[in-house]
């Protein structure tokens, strides 16, 4: 149970907060003026939260206040202040208060701003036992999807052999390559060199990777070590590997089996010691039987693979990476604390993400550039956000989210039709119970668009 410490001189007051606050569940102690409340918090360990008035004989709110950031500066603070003492109230936010209330003020509200705080508290909580656990990897997550992929993190992570990061785009694929190389290098400070291989012409990739000799062609004037010889002893990071052009792939998969590279320009073989790193977001088994990737390539760079789920598919770690990219906002461009409410964490969690990490990462810091106080409600949110979603199913059964932008209401309902369909192999009335419409209504629907339940075979089938 939650202590909170009433501060005020007036009797009646203390009474109305006493009340309301005990008949919520919360044990309170009452102290008429400053003096008083510091020795109740000498005396008493289990104070969580002091609520105290700003005018009291003595030592009044804001002396108290100093006086409790000196002996328990974690201990919550929240003022509460007449109309005419505003002023005051803002000098105590900025001293360490968390919140301040104006008399005359509603149950609701005073009840709200408390139960804000634990809410908030909780959170911190939540995250710091996060950031702890996972300090070593620096990726945030509480989804089992994410939880398992961070266990193989520490398995591979000692292993020089090549890792496979495959996921959609913007899921967080070089985030997991640096917990990779985290893990790898240890306690030493070993280099992490990413290359990006389609933003390389291919003319240029060649030398870009392993280097050349002064002379090797009309511009070398000096010899030049190449990404792989900057990441020696450490890892180099190949993003968009499906990307890679053909003609490159036969000195990556020789670096690979050999250990060496010779830059251009020159007939002597170079040994490395560089762990390898691919990612992609491209179908390379695809690629492989289409004959753009070697399936000799593939199969050495594949020695260990890990598939990155979308965000949409693990919805748990959308408000610890909200807070995780707030908190670091805040802190990189100089701000006071933001706060993300309720709502707009329930927001965030009902969106699709088609950007994945990436597109929560660039609302959060849009949000934190834009937002004029320092609590975030839903309305501060781009409108994709908040805009009603359209469920869609996907093969598991699972909700996916569709937000309508750019889609007509035909098309939609079309998806949403299909989706469930394919979640229910083929079975009409299965599919009709999921959405809520009689199987009439369903069959009357598929029809109007053309859809054959048949076309659907049974997941796991041939």
């Amino acid at each position: 149970m939650k202590t909170i410490l009433i501060v005020d001189d007036e009797l009646n007051m203390q009474t109305v907060l006493k009340i309301l606050f005990e008949s919520h569940g919360y044990s309170t102690l009452t102290a008429a003026d400053g003096i008083q409340a510091l020795d109740l918090i000498d005396r008493h360990q289990e104070i969580d939260l002091v609520v105290s008035d700003l005018k009291m004989p003595g030592m009044d709110g804001i002396a108290l206040l100093e006086e409790i950031k000196l002996r328990k500066p974690w201990l919550p603070f929240v003022l509460v202040s007449a109309y005419g003492t505003i002023e005051r109230a803002v000098e105590a936010m900025k001293m360490g208060a968390v919140d301040f209330i104006t008399k005359p003020f509603n149950k609701e509200l005073i009840l709200h701003t408390v139960n804000r705080l634990w809410q908030l508290d909780k959170l911190k909580r939540e995250n710091t036992a996060l950031r702890d656990d996972q300090k070593e990897l620096t990726v945030i997550f509480r989804s089992p999807l994410m939880r398992d992929i961070a266990e193989t993190l520490r398995k591979i992570g000692r292993i020089s052999s090549p890792v496979l990061l495959t996921g959609e785009s913007g899921s967080g694929k070089e985030v997991v390559a640096r917990a990779l190389h985290s893990v790898y290098q240890g306690d030493e400070d070993l280099p992490f060199i990413s290359i990006n291989c389609p933003a390389v012409p291919e003319s240029l990739l060649e030398s870009e990777l392993f280097g050349y000799k002064k002379g090797a062609f009309t511009g070398a004037d000096d010899d030049f070590e190449g990404k792989v010889r900057m990441a020696e002893g450490g890892t180099l990071f190949l993003d968009e590997i499906g990307d890679l052009p053909l003609s490159i792939q036969p000195k990556l998969l020789r670096m690979l089996e050999n250990k060496t590279i010779e830059p251009l320009g020159s007939n002597r073989p170079v040994k490395i010691r560089t762990r390898i790193v691919c990612a992609t977001n491209r179908n390379l088994e695809q690629l492989v039987e289409e004959g753009k990737f070697r399936r000799d390539l593939f199969y050495r760079i594949n020695t260990f693979h890990l598939e990155l789920p979308p965000l949409r598919k693990r919805r748990e770690d959308i408000a610890p990476l909200a807070e995780y990219f707030l908190d670091t906002f805040v802190v990189d461009f100089g701000l006071d604390e933001r706060y993300l409410t309720d709502a707009a964490l329930r927001a965030l969690e009902s969106y699709h993400w088609p950007g994945n990490v990436r597109e929560l990462k660039n609302v959060i810091e849009r949000c934190v550039v834009l937002s004029s106080g320092s609590v975030i409600e839903a309305k501060d949110l781009p409108a994709d956000i908040t805009r009603e979603p359209y469920p869609v199913f996907d093969s598991a059964g699972e909700v996916e989210f569709l937000t309508g932008k750019e889609r007509t209401l035909h098309e939609m309902e079309k998806k949403v039709l299909l989706s469930a369909l394919d979640a229910c192999d083929g079975n009409i009335s299965a599919a009709a119970r999921r959405l809520g419409v009689s199987r009439n209504t369903m069959r009357y629907r598929l029809k109007k668009y053309g859809i054959e339940p048949g076309a659907f075979p049974p997941h796991g089938g041939s």
